[in-house]
């Protein structure tokens, strides 16, 4: 009995500490009413932020219950400290609630444009569709300011307008395309541009001309204001020059999407009533106060029912050094710069919201926020999503910031780079269950150190630009400790000019991230090294990328962007106890000398599966494959059977995968939102549509591989090993043999012979390499006669080689150009124009030029040889294995050309598939160093062995 009246008065006092204040559009702020009612709410946020401060109030747990119908603010609702006990601000009842920036305006008071002189200017579609408004007669005289915009500038937008819940934009033209720079008069760098439009004769008389574009890269967009506009020559004059200059364009019209070197240059006009042709579209003339629009309703009309807002208010609430506050259960919208903005907050929890209809991001916390959640939110048709920083990187503790169970869409409204999804930094942010799509640029941008990035759901993302990742960081050595794991990442494909669009891109030196158990599907290219160090890519499946897999480069090793990275570097203490133990190889760059060098780089245990001709992994630039870019154990999916509808393994597939302990992928189902997202009157669920494609094939098996190519290319003229030596035949298959017509130093050296002192004092009888340097050894032993070569063939494999003066052709001839001569020639052209007589490798790579040249001819090769050094270099078809001893498999021959890999892989077409076999085959033969595999892919005259020396 006495433990019950105990208990009971203990909880008494726990109730008495809650509150609940009430707040209603048709409520009252009067200083009277306390709000503590539902049949007496308070009437504005405003009154029920002030009232959290009173002393009946101050200290207890409130919750704000905010009643149905739209919460205008007239100002910023800002909180700047902190509250004992958690304050919660909340729909009451889960009922519709509308928490704006704006202020609606009634749809009466749109009426037909009838002024003559209007309708002149405005299309003739456009005439019977488009609605005006008298701004001042609806209250509202502020419109905002139409500033710069794009490329990463959190814009605060002008007013702005919102039909039923649904953004319209500025009056433009093209609608959802661009037009071409023609020239630039003053250059890069100067205001002035022409283009190829005569529609620029309905511009001359436009009050405020605004142009949008890609300038000058496919990843940087600017908004610049016109200041005039010249209709005889096309001609444009900016009233400020765009971020990174201007270019010529070349985004072409038939379908063709140029690449790198042909983007930018691209822009369209904006904000202006002359181009207002299509529902969804407005214009402002803000010297007289007009609105005009084409509604984007069902309709093309106005009606009763129609809700029109326009926004007003800058940030809708402001968190600056807050603590302790909640948001739950409502809807944000129709602010002109961020929805919710903080600074150094802490402890604010975001849960069922919808925000929508910002002029930048929806949340941002900037500083150092600590303990902020975002959870379950709906968040779409802003400039940005959600934005938030915290954590000390200086000692690495973690912000404890989490983003989970969120819809995050169309988050690019006007702004396309720069406004992402999600942006993190500092340390430790946990961003999982999300699903982001539908983005302009990167879904989620991060930087900062040991942020975790699982079951998300990544789709479409990167539409509006190039040279972008679904995923993206860049350009920094330190931000080490990150993980992304668990994702589905598909659909980033490029559909404007410039640099690939990536799954994951890892830009300018990026290093350190893990890349595992990811899904990754119908991307241009699934995941980008650009440089960088130390990442690792495991248990992937990488599914029918468009047009690699995975690329890699060595960017760095050029000294490219060295001042940036190591100022980065510097700013933060990489070598403290900290640090130096979490990230041991971070510190040893103290001392390092190769900085910039993409070392510690490992692609192991994924599984890939292309259409024929798409690439696995693509090597930009002349870089040492195995010394930057360990590679083992990754498999290559010839069958589309090897998967299920849900990326399963099967098949083979699922054999192989047992036999590396490679886990089952994770399954569409198991990313994105766990639990309805958004308000409950919404009563949107937790699963949007995924967009995702059906990828299975049904029936049985299929092995997915096809019998070996028989038209085989024909073995290069000169004997390499790969064919019989037809050219020397008196001589046996033991030992290395000499071949000197004329020694003029030493007169009794002459013949054919035995290498008896290379076998005796440089093992050439059992090394072919070392059998084949003697050529040039002997011809300089000779004296170095011009035209007086020494020739060595290697007895057990026939391969030959010649020493002597200048740079020499070994061929079949050149049929495409008529010229039937068989055998050796020297190259005067390339000796007489590019020095070739006295330089290896200009001699060498006239091997492949030549071959191309003459007509790419299956049957014929062309063999460049380097007389002083003795090497050669064989141009023609098809990719080429050299073996020199394979203990695991005696059925392997020595030098073969690779029939299987033709028909299967396309490595006669595909040089990166060619250097892979290298690979394949020196695991098949039992991965012993001591007998490296080499593969020749000799369109090209490129080689790869492995492992290298």
């Amino acid at each position: 009995m006495f433990k019950a009246i105990i208990f009971t008065l203990s909880l008494s006092g726990i109730l008495a500490e809650t509150v609940h204040l009430y707040v209603s559009p048709t409520g009252s702020d009067d200083l009277s009413n306390k709000g503590l009612s539902s049949t007496s709410p308070l009437k504005t946020l405003h009154r029920a932020r002030d009232r959290l401060d009173d002393s009946d109030i101050k200290g207890k747990q409130v919750f704000v219950e905010l009643m149905k119908g739209y919460h205008d603010l007239t100002t910023t609702l800002s909180f700047s400290h902190g509250y004992a006990s958690p304050v919660t601000f909340r729909s009451y009842q889960y009922q519709e609630v509308h928490l704006t920036g704006g202020r609606r305006i009634r749809y009466d008071l749109f009426t037909p444009v009838t002024n003559s002189n209007i309708l002149k200017i405005i299309p003739q579609v456009a005439h019977s569709k488009v609605r005006q408004v008298h701004l001042p007669e609806a209250g509202i005289t502020d419109y905002g300011k139409l500033s710069t915009y794009g490329f990463y500038s959190h814009r605060t937008a002008p007013l702005e307008i919102f039909i039923n819940g649904n953004p319209l934009h500025l009056a433009e033209w093209p609608n959802d395309n661009y037009i071409n720079i023609k020239s630039t008069p003053d250059g890069g760098s100067g205001l002035r541009f022409t283009h190829n439009s005569s529609r620029d004769a309905r511009w001359t008389g436009e009050k405020d001309p605004w142009v949008y574009g890609f300038w000058q890269w496919g990843w940087a967009d600017w908004a610049v204001q016109v200041k005039s506009i010249n209709t005889k020559s096309h001609q444009i004059t900016l009233a400020n020059n765009p971020k990174f200059g201007i270019r010529v364009g070349s985004l072409r019209y038939d379908g063709v999407l140029n690449g790198f070197s042909h983007q930018g240059g691209y822009f369209r006009v904006i904000n202006m009533l002359s181009e207002l042709d299509a529902p969804g579209e407005y214009y402002l003339d803000r010297t007289t106060g007009i609105l005009y629009l084409w509604p984007n309703t069902p309709s093309g009309t106005l009606q009763q029912t129609d809700i029109v807002y326009v926004s007003m208010v800058d940030t809708c609430i402001n968190l600056n050094n807050a603590q302790n506050i909640h948001f739950e259960d409502f809807t944000l919208e129709a602010c002109r710069h961020y929805g919710f903005e903080g600074n150094n907050a802490r402890n604010i929890k975001f849960t069922n919201l919808e925000i929508k209809n910002t002029g930048s991001y929806g949340i941002s916390c900037s500083g150092d926020c600590r303990s902020i959640t975002v959870s379950k939110c709906d968040i779409h048709h802003t400039d940005g999503g959600v934005s938030i920083k915290g954590g000390n990187r200086n000692k690495l503790e973690s912000s404890g910031n989490i983003v989970e169970d969120n819809h995050i869409w169309k988050f690019g409204r006007a702004t396309k780079v720069g406004a992402n999804g999600i942006s993190p930094g500092g340390v430790n942010i946990l961003m999982k269950y999300n699903y982001l799509h539908d983005g302009p640029y990167t879904c989620v941008k991060w930087a900062g150190n040991d942020h975790i990035m699982e079951y998300n759901h990544f789709s479409r993302c990167c539409h509006d630009s190039s040279d972008c990742g679904a995923i993206h960081a860049g350009r920094d050595w330190t931000m080490r400790g990150n993980v992304i794991r668990y994702n589905y990442v598909h659909d980033s494909i490029r559909h404007w000019p410039g640099a690939d669009v990536r799954g994951i891109m890892l830009d300018d030196e990026y290093s350190s991230v893990t890349i595992e158990h990811n899904v990754f599907y119908y991307n241009e290219v699934h995941v980008n090294i650009g440089g960088g160090r130390d990442n690792i890519i495991r248990y992937n499946v990488f599914y029918n990328a468009t047009k690699e897999s995975v690329q890699v480069d060595g960017r760095g090793m050029r000294g490219d962007f060295h001042d940036e990275l190591t100022a980065h570097l510097q700013a933060v203490p990489y070598t403290s106890p900290i640090w130096a133990a979490k990230y041991p190889k971070l510190a040893a760059l103290a001392t390092s000398k190769t900085r910039g060098y993409p070392e510690g780089n490992e692609i192991y245990r994924n599984i890939y599966y292309n259409e024929k001709g798409i690439p696995w992994i693509f090597f930009q630039g002349k870089i040492d494959e195995d010394k930057y870019f360990r590679q083992y154990e990754n498999r290559h999916s010839f069958s589309a059977t090897d998967f299920t509808s849900d990326y399963h393994l099967q098949c083979t597939a699922k054999d192989w995968a047992n036999g590396v302990n490679f886990p089952q992928p994770i399954t569409l189902d198991k990313v994105g939102p766990r639990y309805p997202y958004g308000p409950k009157y919404l009563n949107k669920g937790k699963r949007p549509d995924s967009g995702i494609k059906d990828v299975s094939t049904s029936g049985p098996c299929v092995s997915g591989t096809v019998a070996p190519e028989t038209n085989i290319p024909k073995s290069s003229y000169l004997p390499d090993g790969s064919g019989p030596n037809n050219l020397v035949t008196n001589i046996t298959q033991i030992g290395c043999w000499l071949l000197v017509n004329s020694c003029s130093a030493h007169k009794d050296v002459q013949g054919t012979f035995r290498d008896t002192y290379g076998e005796q004092h440089e093992q050439t009888a059992n090394n072919e390499a070392k059998c084949l340097a003697r050529a040039a050894e002997v011809w300089r032993y000779c004296g170095s006669a011009k035209n007086q070569p020494v020739t060595v063939v290697y007895g057990p494999t026939g391969a030959m080689t010649m020493g002597g003066d200048g740079c020499f052709f070994a061929y079949y001839g050149c049929t495409s150009h008529h010229y039937h001569h068989v055998g050796f020639e020297r190259d005067t052209w390339a000796e007489q124009n590019d020095n070739a007589a006295n330089d290896e490798e200009k001699c060498l790579k006239r091997a492949a030029i030549q071959w191309v040249y003459c007509g790419k001819d299956r049957q014929g090769t062309v063999t460049s040889i380097y007389r002083p050094t003795g090497a050669f270099r064989t141009g023609g078809a098809g990719c080429w294995i050299k073996v020199p001893k394979c203990p695991a498999d005696k059925t392997v021959k020595y030098y073969f050309y690779d029939r299987w890999g033709a028909t299967n892989l396309g490595t006669d077409d595909d040089e990166s598939e060619c250097r892979n076999r290298a690979s394949y085959f020196w695991r098949k033969c039992g991965s012993h160093p001591e007998n490296p595999v080499t593969a020749f892919y000799r369109p090209t005259g490129v080689s790869k062995i492995v492992p290298s020396a």
